[in-house]
């Protein structure tokens, strides 16, 4: 029996401040503020020796993470399934609008989320599905490798959920931990393989650690 060991680094960079303020976003293509790009600026230069770069296809992700893939000449994939979970009717409303018209609907909506979302919107099982196939995918292509992914809150609070092993229904990873805008959140995930001529694909076992949460600039 043959076994291998490796490493993969995600650093999971959310946008910054978008020009749209205190606006519920998910689907909705709101633009980064000025501000939000110079946010990213200053915490892009925290990274080093990226081999991969991935990104959200929304423009609060996708245009600053070009621009950084074309000053570092590195390739930029665009993947829908990195986007922010859609909230349906409520997508793109202003929180003052909603705690106006709704509020006990939006109350049960940050109380539980699992059981409460918007009408219209992509069930939180759903979405929380997505994302951890977006991330199986993407360790089979990439693994051992250091990978930048441009993306929301609502996927890193996925993630982090997942590398903790918090249960999604619970909706803790929605309440308990800040994703600021322009942060990075840094997962190493271990790899243990072993292959056999009795399993000729290998037995891939994934050990996650959660390294750092939510590192801004400031700290």
């Amino acid at each position: 029996m043959k076994s291998k060991q490796t490493n993969t680094d995600l650093f999971l960079i959310r946008h910054g401040q978008p020009e749209l303020q205190n606006t519920l976003l998910g689907s909705t293509d709101s633009p980064l503020s000025q501000y939000g790009w110079s946010q990213l600026e200053k915490i892009i230069e925290q990274l080093n020796d990226i081999d991969f770069l991935i990104s959200s296809p929304l423009s609060r992700c996708a245009e600053f993470a070009q621009q950084y893939a074309d000053k570092k000449q590195q390739e930029l994939v665009i993947n829908e399934n990195w986007r922010e979970c859609h909230f349906g009717d409520w997508d793109g409303t202003d929180y003052q609008s909603l705690y106006q018209q709704f509020p006990l609907a939006v109350e049960a909506f940050y109380n539980d989320p699992y059981k409460n979302m918007p009408a219209n919107s992509e069930a939180l099982g759903n979405f929380c599905d997505r994302i951890e196939n977006a991330l199986f995918q993407l360790l089979k292509k990439e693994q051992g490798k250091k990978i930048a992914i441009f993306t929301h809150a609502g996927v890193i609070r996925t993630l982090v959920a997942w590398c903790l092993k918090i249960n999604y229904e619970s909706g803790v990873q929605f309440q308990r931990f800040a994703v600021d805008y322009a942060s990075i959140t840094h997962i190493s995930i271990y790899h243990a393989e072993s292959s056999s001529l009795h399993n000729d694909e290998g037995k891939s076992s994934l050990f996650p650690q959660l390294v750092s949460l939510n590192q801004t600039h400031c700290l």
